[in-house]
């Protein structure tokens, strides 16, 4: 049987998730840049060698990479609210909205405008975590469990380009790396936004505001009106379940599924960020520009990173049945993770150029083995597990959870580059981290996932 072409508004709406899972990778990559723009950063991050720094110093960097995980802690319940009250959609283009205009604030030089804009720009990203997911599972008639994996993996593509505006902004002008690079976010959020304009809202938030006619409409708009007419049934049952949810509480966690469901999604969380895949993103700019040999320029090694970058999002973009041999791809992740940190070893004895091509090589690794096989294969991992009366408390942990694991992992990054007393001890609690991410794996994961099935 031949399928049909899809419905124009089913090819928006997976744009529209690609876009916003670049829009993340982006907005890290531009805080990577930023760091390479401050004249403090690269010697407070050194992989070897003394480090002159200040504590002040120390704590502009921390705030720097804190802003978008603090943000993201507060615009996740704030939007999720949005939702339920005007619709996913309004929710959605209020979060690009603060992406594209919080990315507009940071200057060279300007701390407070740097971090106020990265603070509006965690705001969007929370909010996109929280209502992305809703919208994938109810426009998309069966496709949550495969959209969403796509667009946590398509992170580094986002990135590449922030590098890369990045690189070229500082051929023009020495300092403008940071404004290049941030208006990346900008643009792909605008685009974001103008995407979401052009999808109707969910069928399911219709059908909470008693509004039978127009979700049947959205219906028709997405999927035709024979799939319509079987789907309005589903939705119904689906929307009616979801009503009665209330707000995961303290007391709720005393419940042994409820708190397995939690559980379940920590370790997810973890698995995902301890390959370090995130740090590398935002720590391989500042690096790499303190490692370019004496009359290079930093804009040629950076473009380079930039396509590998970029190589290894479309990579997770293509990947097809991203649930299928998940331990296995985890697995296969972090150990490609920890070959790229086994690399950092040889920085510092192998010349310049070859502490270009280490750092090069070891941040690819490390970024391809979190966003091509591990973040595929547990996002959005436990929702089918999940009960439908626990689904949207689910969603809200992962929301909160997710900015605390990113501002451990590469906040973590940052102070043990800042204050390990060695390049062994630096390397030796990378490793650390990354042999914790296996023992979670093989260990504590299938017990968490199991219990829920």
């Amino acid at each position: 049987m031949t399928l049909g072409p899809r419905p124009a508004a089913q090819l928006r709406l997976r744009a529209l998730l690609v876009l916003a899972g670049t829009v993340h990778g982006a907005a890290w990559g531009a805080v990577g840049m930023t760091l390479l723009g401050d004249d403090a950063a690269p010697a407070i991050l050194a992989l070897d060698g003394p480090r002159v720094m200040s504590e002040a110093e120390l704590l502009t960097c921390l705030l720097l990479v804190a802003a978008l995980p603090l943000g993201s802690l507060l615009g996740a319940p704030a939007l999720d609210r949005l939702s339920h009250a005007l619709g996913r959609r309004p929710a959605v283009m209020s979060a690009a909205a603060l992406i594209a205009v919080g990315a507009l604030l940071p200057t060279p030089g300007g701390l407070i405008l740097t971090l106020s804009g990265a603070l509006a720009v965690g705001l969007g990203l929370g909010g996109l975590t929280i209502v992305l997911p809703k919208l994938a599972h109810e426009l998309a008639a069966p496709g949550h469990r495969r959209l969403m994996p796509r667009t946590w993996a398509v992170a580094p593509v986002g990135a590449a380009g922030a590098v890369a505006a990045g690189a070229l902004a500082s051929l023009a002008e020495p300092r403008g790396a940071v404004v290049g690079a941030w208006a990346v976010p900008a643009v792909l959020a605008t685009l974001v936004l103008l995407l979401a304009t052009a999808l109707p809202e969910t069928p399911h938030w219709y059908t909470a505001q008693n509004r039978l006619e127009a979700a049947h409409a959205s219906l028709v708009r997405m999927h035709g009106a024979l799939e319509a007419a079987v789907a309005i049934d589903w939705v119904l049952l689906d929307a009616g379940t979801r009503g009665d949810q209330a707000r995961l509480s303290r007391s709720d966690l005393t419940i042994r599924r409820v708190r397995q469901v939690v559980v379940a999604g920590l370790l997810l969380e973890l698995v995902q960020a301890l390959p370090l895949g995130l740090a590398a993103l935002v720590l391989t700019p500042p690096l790499l520009a303190g490692r370019v040999p004496e009359g290079w320029v930093p804009a040629g090694p950076l473009a380079v990173l930039a396509l590998l970058w970029g190589g290894a999002g479309l990579c997770g973009l293509l990947r097809r049945r991203a649930h299928h041999l998940a331990y296995a791809w985890v697995m296969v992740g972090t150990g490609v993770s920890v070959c790229g940190t086994i690399l950092l070893a040889l920085l510092g004895s192998v010349g310049p150029v070859g502490d270009v091509v280490v750092l090069l090589a070891a941040s690819t690794l490390m970024v391809a083995g979190q966003y091509v096989a591990v973040v595929p294969a547990c996002a959005g991992g436990v929702d089918p597990l999940v009960p439908p009366w626990l689904l949207r408390s689910q969603r809200r942990a992962v929301a909160e959870l997710r900015p605390l694991v990113q501002l451990v992992s590469v906040g973590g990054a940052v102070l043990v580059l800042a204050l390990a007393p060695s390049s062994a001890v630096m390397l030796g609690l990378v490793l650390g981290g990354q042999l914790l991410s296996l023992l979670l794996a093989l260990l504590a994961l299938p017990r968490a996932v199991a219990a829920l099935r």
